[in-house]
């Protein structure tokens, strides 16, 4: 009977011993398959990531990523306080800024700080030119206090590329005088600074005499040949701040000045414009050289026409020179 017993009892612990070994066995199968699980999961994700595995880690620094994003930006930024002092500015801005080492903090921004909108500003030459920047602002917060963090943009090449649009936009490319347009422009200012400063002025207004025989006798060729003539005759006999321009086809158009002592009055420019045209026509053949009548209405101080009034009246002035000029020949 103790022999039954003891051979039940080793029974027992020999299915008991099976029995762990059997769930030690199944809990290592399913680690190795959650393992595997877990590789596979991991490939797949690198797989999908372009081959690299995936970060593990503390997260990147990102306050010390956007010291590193400002300090190497192609753009000056500064941060400008409310009394308009500097209080940082990143390597670009120094550049920009004519700055070195830092010696603008605590100085002053010398450009208007906008945070509603942009604004373009002429900074320090490069070389012959001017170099013009886009200033943007926004408004931060350091601490309690407000502050103004400024981006400087270089645009130069797009401001250059403007001014050219614009010059071709105003000017005749046949004699390189301004167009209608570019005349009616720069007159306009100017009579606005004349009348501001108590200035007279005198307006010409000429035309190119036989510009259509010229064209039916010799080609259009010879006909642009005596534009560019005519336009070099009215350069060569003005002064720098004077303005001409081709007004339309065979017509010319300048703005002058008085001159206080009265030796640049309107006759004496239209005397010089005769002189300096007989002097071109000695050096033609006859049959090439060119003439032109002139017509002049003039501007005074308390006298306050439109530009469009001046034009009409030099223009009847120089029909009547042209009339009597058939009229004796």
């Amino acid at each position: 009977m103790v022999r039954a017993a003891a051979k039940k009892k080793s029974t027992a612990k020999k299915s008991t011993a099976k029995k762990s070994a059997a769930k030690k066995k199944t809990a290592a199968k399913k680690k190795k398959t959650v393992s595997r699980k877990k590789t596979l999961k991991a490939k797949v994700k690198a797989k999908r990531s372009g081959g690299k595995p995936a970060f593990k880690g503390s997260k990147p620094d990102l306050d010390g990523l956007g010291e590193i994003l400002v300090r190497n930006s192609p753009d000056g930024i500064v941060a400008v306080d409310r009394d308009g002092t500097i209080r940082y500015l990143n390597s670009a801005a120094e550049k920009f800024l004519k700055s070195r080492d830092g010696k603008m903090i605590g100085q002053k921004f010398h450009y208007m700080v906008d945070p509603q909108r942009p604004q373009e500003a002429t900074l320090a030459k490069t070389g012959r030119r001017d170099r013009v920047a886009e200033i943007r602002a926004v408004e931060a917060k350091l601490g309690r206090e407000k502050i103004y963090i400024v981006s400087i943009h270089d645009i130069t090449e797009r401001a250059n590329m403007e001014a050219q649009l614009r010059a071709l936009s105003d000017v005749d490319p046949l004699t390189g005088l301004l167009n209608r347009r570019g005349f009616v422009v720069a007159a306009s200012r100017q009579l606005t600074l004349a009348q501001r400063q108590g200035w007279g002025m005198s307006l010409f207004f000429l035309d190119l005499d036989g510009l259509k025989w010229i064209n039916d006798e010799f080609g259009h060729l010879e006909g642009d040949q005596a534009l560019i003539e005519t336009g070099a005759i009215l350069r060569k006999t003005v002064r720098r701040p004077d303005i001409i321009g081709r007004y339309a086809g065979d017509e010319f158009t300048i703005l002058a000045f008085d001159s206080a002592d009265r030796t640049d009055s309107a006759d004496r420019i239209a005397e010089r414009l005769r002189k300096n045209l007989s002097a071109h026509n000695e050096r033609k053949r006859p049959d090439r050289k060119i003439s032109f009548s002139i017509g002049v209405a003039h501007y005074s101080p308390g006298n306050t026409p439109s530009l469009d009034k001046l034009i009409d009246e030099a223009d009847f002035k120089m029909y009547e020179e042209k009339r009597d000029k058939r009229c004796t020949r």
